[in-house]
C-alpha cells in the first residue's frame, strides 16, 4: 500500500495509570521499544503478568468492556409515541367528550390513540429485533501468558501489562504494543478505514504524530487477523482503547429531531390555537345570545333559567363538534402507517430503517458523505493495472485487458499470471471458496478469471515473506526443472533482478531499464495502487530450494495494480445524485491516492478538492465551512474529523447523510442528520448509533432509500393537505351552521366518523401512492420549507371552503324546503353524506398536482380505488343499517336525495380540478 504524501496527527495511545487515573498522560507507546513498553507496564515478554497482578489490575481498572448505553425498555419505547402535542390535544378532547357524556366520541378517539402507538412502537420494536440479527458478537476469549503459561481467559478479564499471542482469525481483544510478529496482518478497517489488512513489525515510530492508521507496531481492540501471528502487550483496556475513546464522543452526541417531527409539532400547535380560539368565539357567540334571551340577568341568576342551561349545553356541543371537526384525529395514526409502509418498502431494497421519523429526512437528503471501503468498493482487492514487461494494460469493469500503447505477447501476460498463481499462498476450498490473504486472494482470481493460470506444479520450497525482506519466493518442479518464482515490492524485486523479458525477449536489466521500470511503477502508486513486481529464473542443479541464497540473477516479468474497486453500480448512483441535486463526498481514513483513485474512477470528483486528514486539521471552522462545498474527498481524516465535516455542511443549510462501517464513523453518525450504518461488515457502535442500516453495505441502496424517502415525503403531503382540506370543509360547516341555525349542523360522532374512517381509508391510500415520474430528476426540497407553506394554507382554506359551499348547498336547499326531505334528522343525513362523497372524490384531486383528476393515470393507484369503494360501502352500512342509524342519527336516502349528494359531491372536485390544471400550466410556462 503506498504511504500517505501526508501524516495526520493523532492523539496517543495510553492506560489508566496504577492508581486508576484514568485522567493521567497517555504514553506514546509506538515510538518506545518494546523493551521500554514491557518495562513501563510492569511486566515480562516470557511470563507475563502473575495470577495476583492480574486480578489486583482487574478490581483497579475495571473490566475490558466498553461503556455501552443502556437500551430503553419496552414499555419507555411505547411511552414514547405518545409524546406528542397533536396525541395530547387529541388526549384533552378524549377526556372532554368523555367528562360531557359523549362516549362514543370518547371511545373512537381513544382507540386512534392507542393504534397510533402499538403501530409505531411495533414498527420500531421489530427494526432492533433486525439490527440484533445482524450484529456480531465480540470474540469470548483471548489467549494469554499469565505465570509463564499460555492460558485462555474471557477478553473481559485481559488487564494491561497481559501478554497476549495472535493467531489468523483471532479477534484481538485491547490496545497493545507488539512485541513479535510472523507475517502479521491485521484487518483495520472498521477501525480506520484501511481498505486492505495492514502489514505489522515491531520499529518504534519516528514521531508520536504518526496516524493511527501508520502506527504499524500497534494493535487495537476490535480489529482482527487476517493473516500470520503474533504477540502483543496490552497498552489499554475499556474505554481506554481507542474504540473506548470513540464511544465517549459517540456517548456526547445528542438526538435532534428530524424535519418532519418538528413540522407535525408545529402543525399540531396551530392546529391547537385554531381550535381553541374558533370554539371560543362560537361558544362565546351562542352563550351571548342565551344571555341576551334570558333577558341579560346576573350571571349567577342565568344559571337558574333552564333554557339558558340548555342553551349553553348546545353551545358546548357546538364547541366539541368544531373541536373534533379541526383535529385530523387519523393524522398521526396515518402518519405512522405511511412511514411504517416506506419503511416496508426500504427493507426489500436492503435498507433497515431504524427510527420511523428518518425515513422523510431521507427524501431530504443534500449532501452524503460515504465512507469509502465496502461503500463505495466491494472491500475486496483486485487486479485492476499490468505491466507486462514495459506495456501497460488496462483492466476493464467487462475483465477485457485494454493496452495503453503496444500489446504484449500473449505467452508473457501468461508467465506473468502463473507466476503469481503459484508463487501465491490462497487457495480454493473443495467448496469453490476462495480463502487467504486479501491480496494473494486477488492474484489468484485474476489468473482464473483471465484462463492464464494453466498447471500449478508441485511446490518443493519456499522462501516465506517476511515484512523485513519485502518478497517471498517459492520453488516449483516443473517437469524436472527447478524454477524459482518471486513476487514483493517493486524496489526489491528490481534490484534482485539481472535480466528482464520484453516482448518475448530476455534482455539485460541495465540502470537506465531498471529506472523506466521503477517510474512505471511509482505512476502506479501515486495513482494509488498497491503494485507487486513479479520474477522467475531457472535453478541450477545443485542450487538449495529452501535458501534465501536463490533469490538472485532472477528475470524481471511484469508488475500488477491492485486496488479494492468500486461497485459496478456506484458510478451510477452518483450520477443518479448530480441530477437530484445531492453533493456526495467520500470521507475516509484511507490514503489519499487510493481515494483518489476510486473517485476519479466513480465520477465523484469532477474537478473538486481533496483534502487530507492534516490539511482538514490546520483549517479554522470558518475555513472548513468555505471550503466544505467543493471537497469531495476527504483522506486519512479521524473521528473528531468526521465531525467538523459534518457540523461544516450544517452549518451551510444542507441536510447531511454520513455512511460508515467502522467504530470511527459512530460519532459522525449520530451528528448527521441521517447516520447510515453498515450491515454486513459494520461493527456494533456503528449500527447503534445510526438511524438506517443498509444490509448490503452498498452506496446505490442509499440513493435508493432517497429515492423512497421523497416518494414518502411527497405522500405524506399528499395525505395530510388532503386531510386538513376535508377538516376545513367540516370546521366552516360547523362554524357557518352555528351562526346561522340553532343546532349544529353535524353531530361530533358523525365527524368522527368522517376524520377516521372515510377520510382515513383513502389517506392511508395515498400514503402509498407510487412516485412521480422523474422524481429524482428535480432538487431536494429545502430542509426549511415547511409541509404548510403559504400557498399550501392557502390551497388547503380554498379547496375546503368549495366543498363547504357545495354541501351547505344541499343543507340550506333542505332546511328552507326548496328540496323534499322527512325532518332534521333527514336533512343532516343529506349534508354527512354530501360531505362524504365530496371528499372521497376529492381524495383523486392529489394523485398528482399537474394531470386532470379525469385522466386514466388517476386510476393507477389500486389502493385508492379500494379505499374508496370501502368508505362508501362502510358509508352505506351507517345510512342504512337500522342498527347503526341510531347510533349516528342517520336516516334512509331516497333516489332523489342520491342525486342531489352526487351532484354536490361532483361539482367541487371539477372546479378544484379545473383551477389545478390552469395553475399548473401558468407555473410550466413561466419556468
Amino acid at each position: 500500500m503506498p504511504q500517505s504524501l501526508s501524516e495526520e496527527p493523532r492523539g496517543s495511545e495510553g492506560v489508566a495509570s496504577p492508581d486508576g487515573d484514568s485522567s493521567s498522560p497517555a504514553r506514546p507507546w509506538h515510538v518506545l521499544s518494546a523493551e521500554e513498553v514491557v518495562r513501563d507496564l510492569g511486566t515480562d515478554q516470557e511470563q507475563g503478568l502473575s495470577e495476583e497482578q492480574a486480578a489486583d489490575l482487574l478490581e483497579h481498572i475495571g473490566l475490558n468492556e466498553i461503556t455501552a448505553q443502556e437500551a430503553a425498555p419496552w414499555w419507555r419505547m411505547l411511552l414514547a409515541q405518545f409524546n406528542d402535542f397533536m396525541i395530547w390535544v387529541l388526549l384533552a378532547a378524549a377526556a372532554f367528550s368523555a367528562f360531557e357524556g359523549q362516549v362514543p366520541e370518547a371511545v373512537a378517539i381513544g382507540a386512534i390513540l392507542i393504534l397510533n402507538g402499538v403501530l409505531g412502537f411495533v414498527q420500531e420494536y421489530r427494526a432492533e429485533q433486525a439490527l440484533e440479527a445482524l450484529k456480531q458478537m465480540s470474540a469470548p476469549e483471548a489467549t494469554v501468558i499469565r505465570g509463564g503459561a499460555e492460558k485462555a481467559v474471557p477478553s473481559a478479564q485481559v488487564v494491561p501489562g497481559d501478554i497476549v499471542l495472535l493467531e489468523s482469525g483471532d479477534r484481538i481483544p485491547a490496545d497493545g504494543r507488539l512485541l513479535e510478529v510472523g507475517a502479521l496482518q491485521v484487518e483495520e478497517a472498521a477501525l480506520t478505514g484501511e481498505s486492505v489488512p495492514v502489514r505489522k513489525g515491531t520499529t518504534p515510530m519516528e514521531t508520536e504524530e504518526a496516524a493511527l492508521g501508520d502506527r504499524r507496531n500497534m494493535v487495537f481492540a476490535g480489529t482482527s487477523v487476517a493473516v500470520g501471528r503474533g504477540r502483543y502487550v496490552v497498552t489499554g483496556t475499556g474505554q481506554q482503547t481507542e474504540m473506548g475513546k470513540i464511544a465517549d464522543l459517540l456517548a456526547s452526541q445528542e438526538e435532534e429531531r428530524t424535519p418532519l417531527q418538528m413540522e407535525l409539532r408545529t402543525v399540531g400547535k396551530r392546529i391547537a390555537i385554531i381550535v381553541l380560539v374558533v370554539a371560543a368565539i362560537v361558544f362565546g357567540a351562542e352563550a351571548w345570545q342565551a344571555w341576551n334571551a334570558a333577558g341579560r340577568p346576573p350571571l349567577a341568576d342565568a344559571f337558574g333559567y333552564e333554557s339558558f342551561r340548555e342553551s349553553l349545553a348546545v353551545a358546548l356541543l357546538i364547541a366539541i363538534s368544531l373541536a373534533v371537526a379541526a383535529i385530523p384525529e387519523g393524522l398521526p395514526a396515518i402518519v405512522t402507517v405511511a412511514l411504517s409502509l416506506g419503511v416496508r418498502t426500504m427493507a426489500a431494497h436492503n435498507a433497515i430503517v431504524r427510527k420511523l421519523h428518518a425515513v422523510e429526512t431521507l427524501g431530504s437528503t443534500t449532501f452524503i458523505c460515504s465512507d469509502k471501503t465496502g461503500t463505495l468498493t466491494k472491500n475486496e482487492m483486485a487486479v485492476r493495472r499490468l505491466i507486462v514487461g514495459d506495456r501497460v494494460l488496462q483492466v476493464q469493469p467487462d475483465d477485457s485487458l485494454e493496452p495503453e500503447d503496444r500489446t504484449p505477447p500473449r505467452e508473457d501476460r501468461e508467465l506473468l499470471f502463473e507466476i503469481a498463481a503459484m508463487c501465491n499462498d490462497a487457495r480454493y476450498t473443495s467448496e469453490g471458496e476462495l480463502v487467504g490473504d486479501p491480496t494473494e486472494t486477488a492474484l489468484l482470481e485474476a489468473a482464473h478469471r483471465f484462463e492464464y493460470e494453466r498447471v500449478r506444479y508441485k511446490r518443493i520450497g519456499e522462501v516465506p515473506f517476511d515484512s523485513e525482506r519485502k518478497r517471498m519466493t517459492t520453488v516449483h518442479d516443473r517437469d524436472g526443472t527447478h524454477v524459482a518464482l518471486m513476487k514483493g515490492g517493486a524496489d526489491v524485486v528490481l534490484s534482485l533482478c539481472t535480466r528482464a523479458l520484453l516482448a518475448g525477449d530476455t534482455v539485460e536489466m541495465t540502470d537506465e531499464l531498471r529506472t523506466r521500470l521503477s517510474d512505471m511503477n511509482a505512476d502506479l502508486a501515486k495513482g494509488g495502487y498497491r503494485t507487486l513486481a513479479f520474477a522467475w529464473r531457472e535453478l541450477a542443479d545443485k542450487e538449495p530450494v529452501d535458501d534465501p541464497g536463490i533469490e538472485r540473477d532472477m528475470i524481471y516479468v511484469g508488475i500488477m495494480g491492485l486496488l479494492d474497486p468500486p461497485r459496478p453500480e456506484v458510478a451510477r448512483a452518483i450520477d443518479v445524485c448530480h441530477t437530484a441535486g445531492i453533493s456526495v463526498a467520500m470521507v475516509t481514513g484511507d490514503h489519499a491516492l487510493t481515494a483518489q483513485a476510486i473517485g476519479d474512477e466513480v465520477g465523484l470528483l469532477e474537478g473538486e478538492r481533496v483534502v487530507t486528514g492534516v490539511e482538514l486539521g490546520k483549517m479554522s471552522d470558518e475555513e472548513l465551512r468555505d471550503a466544505v462545498e467543493h471537497i469531495r474527498i476527504y483522506a486519512r481524516v479521524n473521528p473528531e474529523h468526521k465531525l467538523r465535516i459534518v457540523d461544516a455542511l450544517k452549518y451551510r443549510g444542507h441536510v447531511v447523510a454520513m455512511t460508515g462501517d467502522g467504530v470511527n464513523d459512530a460519532p459522525a453518525l449520530k451528528r448527521a442528520d441521517i447516520g447510515v450504518a453498515m450491515g454486513l461488515i459494520g461493527t456494533d457502535v456503528s449500527r447503534e448509533a445510526a438511524d438506517m442500516v443498509l444490509a448490503d453495505d452498498n452506496f446505490a441502496t442509499i440513493v435508493e432509500a432517497v429515492k423512497q424517502g421523497r416518494i414518502v415525503f411527497d405522500n405524506l403531503r399528499k395525505f395530510i393537505l388532503f386531510l386538513l382540506s376535508c377538516n376545513m370543509s367540516e370546521v366552516l360547516i360547523i362554524f357557518a351552521t352555528a351562526l346561522l341555525f340553532p343546532t349544529p349542523a353535524l353531530l361530533p360522532l358523525q365527524i368522527l366518523w368522517i376524520n377516521l374512517v372515510t377520510d382515513g381509508l383513502p389517506a392511508l391510500a395515498l400514503g402509498v401512492d407510487p412516485g412521480e415520474p422523474g422524481i429524482m430528476n428535480r432538487q431536494p426540497r429545502s430542509s426549511d420549507e415547511s409541509i404548510l407553506t403559504p400557498r399550501r394554507q392557502l390551497q388547503v382554506v380554498w379547496q375546503g371552503a368549495l366543498i363547504t359551499v357545495s354541501a351547505l348547498t344541499v343543507y340550506i336547499g333542505a332546511y328552507q324546503g326548496w328540496i323534499a326531505t322527512d325532518g332534521a334528522e333527514h336533512i343532516q343525513t343529506m349534508l354527512f353524506t354530501s360531505i362524504v362523497f365530496a371528499q372521497l372524490i376529492h381524495s383523486f384531486n392529489f394523485r398528482s398536482e399537474t394531470r386532470t383528476v379525469f385522466s386514466a393515470e388517476t386510476l393507477k393507484n389500486r389502493w385508492l380505488l379500494l379505499a374508496v369503494l370501502g368508505s362508501i360501502s362502510l358509508h352505506m352500512f351507517v345510512v342504512y343499517v337500522p342498527a347503526l342509524q341510531g347510533v349516528f342519527s342517520t336516516s334512509p336516502l331516497g333516489l332523489h336525495d342520491w342525486l342531489d349528494v352526487i351532484v354536490a359531491a361532483l361539482v367541487p372536485t371539477v372546479l378544484i380540478d379545473i383551477t389545478k390544471v390552469t395553475i399548473a400550466k401558468v407555473r410550466s410556462s413561466r419556468s
